[in-house]
């Protein structure tokens, strides 16, 4: 997997000897690794090269807030006269 993608938040399936795991990536060096944070307990790998990444999820940027979803009640009216 290409390595440039990759930045500081993102999660990524890593496939060390065998065995597959999910990380948080916390930095990306310069020579091609990536440090990571293991999401499972009892992995103990804190790098993985590009080779051993297998995918990758982009950390998706914040949404502008939206408009309070009462704000229009007037459109939840039905017409219905409940008195």
């Amino acid at each position: 997997m290409r390595r440039a993608p990759i930045e500081t938040g993102d999660i990524v399936e890593v496939d060390k000897k065998g065995r597959r795991f999910m990380a948080l990536v916390i930095g990306v060096e310069t020579g091609g690794d990536v440090r990571i944070e293991p999401v499972c307990r009892g992995v103990s790998w804190r790098s993985a090269t590009s080779r051993e990444l297998v995918r990758h999820w982009k950390k998706a940027a914040r949404r502008r807030r939206q408009a309070d979803p009462d704000e229009h009640e007037e459109q939840l009216d039905l017409g219905l006269d409940l008195d």
